[in-house]
């Protein structure tokens, strides 16, 4: 029998924007500003996916207080210009649940300013019937409370929303929260979002295909989507 799913729900970087190559090239730059050098493991495990004060508490905590505020203030301006190709299907992906009348989510570890900011820059911003940001929650990912949140916000009981996620953190996360996830993802960390939990690994929207009210995906993957 297909897993019914009645709500699904999106992370922001890496899985509605291709944003990471950016975002890396920032958390790079400020590395080499304050001597010191990040590690695959580093922005796999601190950066993606994850609050930009825990990255700071991670990987620069070492650093003076005068250091910390500039690499929050450039980041700030670092948002309001970058503007990031929108993931492959994801707009025809969205319109497509919204036909069907399935609730729409999104579960991010931004402040509501970028996430909105972002979703704006896309023309997506009216998509979404819940959000949680990182102002929301007392714990970010990996831990389950954003998922929990958003389902609550939703009304769906966790084991019915389906999440598409990009980092190792937030599969963690939904997981954690009993959610079904799917690994957006085209680097080497693929693999690793199927070790933490991910039914499977797509790189783009264009990979899944909607017939009828059936959601099917790669490696035979297939839900039945039921609005609520």
């Amino acid at each position: 029998m297909q897993k019914v799913i009645k709500a699904i729900i999106f992370d922001l970087d890496g899985v509605i924007i291709d944003s990471n190559p950016e975002i890396e090239k920032f958390w790079h730059r400020w590395a080499k500003k304050t001597k010191r050098q990040l590690t695959r493991q580093n922005i796999t495990e601190h950066i993606h996916g994850r609050k930009g004060v825990e990255t700071l508490a991670a990987l620069f905590n070492d650093i003076d207080d005068k250091t910390k505020e500039a690499i929050i203030k450039d980041a700030v301006e670092f948002d309001s210009q970058m503007n990031p190709e929108p993931i492959k299907g994801i707009y025809h992906f969205i319109q497509t649940l919204l036909q069907l009348k399935i609730p729409v989510g999104l579960v991010t570890s931004s402040h509501e300013k970028r996430a909105l900011l972002m979703l704006q820059k896309q023309n997506l911003h009216n998509s979404f019937e819940a959000h949680v940001t990182a102002e929301e929650v007392t714990n970010g990912k990996p831990h389950p409370e954003p998922y929990l949140t958003i389902a609550k916000k939703l009304n769906q009981h966790p084991a019915y929303c389906l999440v598409f996620e990009d980092a190792i953190s937030g599969v963690l996360s939904a997981k954690a929260a009993g959610m079904e996830v799917i690994g957006v993802n085209t680097e080497e960390a693929a693999q690793s979002l199927l070790n933490y939990g991910a039914a499977c690994i797509i790189s783009s929207f264009e990979e899944l295909r909607v017939e009828q009210n059936i959601l099917l995906g790669k490696n035979g993957i297939s839900y039945t989507l039921q609005a609520p």
